[in-house]
């Protein structure tokens, strides 16, 4: 979206170093990641490199990914001899023999999902997710993701400079009194004290409708950001 609108030329980046997941461990003698931090593995190569896995498994892991870098969603040729279209996540992670630590990770720190229910649910869903993470490798640098130099603050900047090119009007610290809905439930704009502004879409944080019974609770969300006294092991030399 970003390319697309253009936004990017008010914008300067960095790609994150590095995506890093805490594999838990109870213990046991055949234990490999005990509880050390870890780059998230997001290419074949990577694989092989990395300590989240015994040997064989890196192997396993490592063939998961290069089948997952040749398939093409649309062209059935290209998966494997699985139907990724009915099959579920849960029997392609059998058909590869990935053990559990590893499907954690790459349904968590590779796709992204919220919980395990993705197992049981069509390969389709998720694959894809999982090959963007895999592509968006090597883009920019040695992760998939970027971040505005100058911190999030900088997308609304830059999304308001482009607004003003093209005619539009950015209105800051505007108090909303009140959503706008038409005699058929649908919203239609907003009103500010007794000035109203008209839209056929509002986007909005969804405390600005708390009152009006059209929001549910879907899940909840754990940030944190941790200042440290020390250095993390294995995360400074990435």
């Amino acid at each position: 979206m970003l390319l697309h609108t253009k936004v990017t030329r008010y914008l300067e980046w960095k790609c994150v170093d590095a995506s890093y997941v805490l594999q838990y461990s109870k213990g046991g003698m055949f234990s490999k990641a005990g509880n050390e931090i870890h780059k998230v593995p997001a290419t074949d190569k990577e694989a092989l490199a990395s300590g989240l896995m015994g040997l064989w498994e890196k192997k396993r892991l490592g063939s998961f990914y290069k089948a997952l870098s040749g398939i093409n969603f649309s062209d059935s040729k290209t998966w494997g001899g699985f139907d990724i279209m009915k099959g579920t996540m849960g029997e392609l992670y059998k058909k590869y023999g990935l053990e559990e630590n590893t499907i954690d990770f790459l349904g968590h720190a590779v796709a992204l999902e919220l919980n395990d229910d993705y197992i049981n649910r069509p390969a389709i869903e998720t694959l894809p997710k999982m090959k963007l993470y895999s592509d968006s490798m090597g883009k920019y640098g040695n992760s998939p993701f970027l971040y505005p130099v100058y911190g999030l603050g900088g997308l609304p900047e830059s999304f308001s400079r482009l607004c003003a090119i093209h005619g539009g009007t950015y209105m800051l610290n505007t108090p909303v009194d009140e959503i706008l809905f038409s005699e058929d439930g649908r919203v239609c704009g907003i009103r500010s004290g007794e000035n109203t502004a008209t839209a056929p879409l509002i986007i909005c944080d969804p405390s600005y409708i708390e009152n009006t019974k059209r929001t549910r609770e879907a899940g909840k969300v754990f940030r944190a950001i941790c200042i440290l006294d020390h250095p993390i092991p294995n995360t400074n030399n990435v």
